[in-house]
């Protein structure tokens, strides 16, 4: 029973601590994956995953008719507009015919939707309307990635349009690729060959999740307005294209379980599973999304819990772990580091860096440079002292807080002498002398 009752603690804490070095690599490996499950299950506590996926929903309904309005007109230019039907129902499969009903439908939309008669004010809604949809999926991004700023207007115009324009053309050209491919006589003679045909069979059915991987991994690389490395991008991609095809094949033995549903909503049960096809695939979305985030920052998740707990002895550690980076670029004779490099650096979200860079730069232990652009130390790390910066955490002496208390009051005299053998100890110590000789753990 004791074990059971200590599997929470650990779950929260101790899987956090454990240091899976000295570990053979398949238990680093068991001890990484089950971090990063439970660390993006919490964020359906914490993060709300599942309302930012509810209001994804919202926003896609409101633009996807005006979306594929806009990829039909680009797609038309280059002579591929045919393939958007094939995709669209590709990705509606999971709902079998009524998939084909609402792909249908949504292409008659886009069909009926004249751009050439809506005049210079409708285009220009349209065409906001389309920019709306990836600014929602960008702001839910950087709320996982814990961004508190997105993309100036400029950059957001500029990055949107390539999105527009480049993303659908390559994914419409792909999969258009591999049907053409596939239906080739060539290709159907090698089939009759074996293994060939084995492999092209095997191929063939492998190519999809490839193309589907590398999609969400461009979004997971270029959406978040933070430095995402491939790496981490292309894990949660994968992940997102794995729990696409699991939600897929349980979402249509769900749909062919469903007559209960046609019988109760009528016509509105297509409407119905449509909806909930579009929560499942943006919550897998920004399920992959939160992965990678937590394969990039794996410390993270403890991260965000010591500092919402507020423990001293974690804003202590940060600062210092902050400032020694800096100390060492100053000794390097490098430049200032800018928010988003720190961050990889120490590898803890932005929010943290930026929330203790403010605090640092208040206390005028950090400046903020324009010129190069950075966070750099506001004078000589030799002038810096171990003790103002744990005073700085402290936001003043504990004892100065006690002042309404008697002269002779125990517990003021306590803590002063508490802040005295602080004094004591590390006097002496400073920045430059932490990077020069560290002070040894016995002392």
């Amino acid at each position: 029973m004791n074990r059971l009752a200590d599997i929470p603690q650990f779950l929260t804490q101790g899987l956090w601590t454990l240091d899976p070095s000295p570990l053979s690599r398949l238990s680093r490996f068991g001890i990484h994956a089950l971090r990063l499950a439970i660390a993006v299950a919490m964020e359906f506590r914490h993060r709300l995953l599942d309302a930012r996926a509810a209001g994804l929903v919202y926003a896609t309904l409101l633009s996807l008719v005006p979306f594929l309005a806009v990829m039909f007109s680009v797609l038309k230019a280059f002579g591929v507009h045919q393939e958007i039907e094939p995709v669209l129902a590709q990705a509606l499969e999971p709902l079998g015919s009524k998939g084909q009903e609402i792909t249908a439908t949504i292409i008659g939309f886009v069909d009926n939707l004249k751009i050439g008669v809506l005049g210079a004010v409708g285009v220009a809604g349209l065409f906001y309307t389309t920019y709306s949809l990836i600014d929602k999926i960008e702001e839910a991004f950087n709320a996982i990635w814990l961004v508190r700023e997105g993309r100036p207007w400029g950059r957001k115009f500029a990055d949107y349009l390539s999105a527009v324009l480049v993303g659908p053309l390559l994914v419409v050209t792909a999969f258009g690729l591999l049907a053409s491919v596939h239906s080739t006589t060539l290709v159907q003679r090698v089939l009759e060959i074996q293994p060939f045909g084995f492999m092209m069979v095997w191929a063939g059915q492998v190519l999809p999740f490839v193309i589907l991987s590398g999609l969400f991994t461009f979004l997971y690389k270029f959406i978040p307005h933070t430095h995402v490395r491939f790496g981490s991008a292309l894990v949660g991609g994968v992940t997102a294209a794995v729990l696409w095809g699991i939600a897929g094949e349980a979402f249509a033995t769900f749909v062919a379980g469903s007559a209960n549903y046609s019988a109760i909503y009528s016509g509105f049960a297509v409407l119905i599973l449509f909806l909930l096809w579009l929560y499942a695939g943006w919550l897998i979305v920004l399920i992959g999304a939160q992965l990678s985030f937590f394969y990039q920052h794996p410390t993270a998740y403890l991260s965000r819990l010591l500092w919402q707990q507020g423990t001293h002895a974690f804003r202590e550690q940060l600062a210092l772990s902050l400032l020694l980076v800096l100390t060492r670029r100053y000794v390097k004779g490098d430049g200032p580091l800018l928010m988003d490099e720190l961050a990889i650096e120490l590898h803890l979200p932005i929010s943290l860096i930026e929330e203790q860079v403010q605090h640092l730069v208040e206390t005028g232990l950090l400046g903020l440079m324009a010129q190069p652009e950075g966070v750099s130390l506001a004078k000589p790390p030799e002038l810096i002292p171990v003790t103002d910066i744990l005073d700085a955490m402290h936001k003043g002496r504990a004892a100065d807080a006690m002042a309404p208390l008697d002269a002779g009051d125990p517990v003021r005299e306590v803590l002063r002498r508490r802040d005295e053998a602080v004094d004591a100890a590390l006097a002496g110590h400073t920045l430059r002398s932490l990077v020069d000789a560290p002070v040894s753990r016995e002392a």
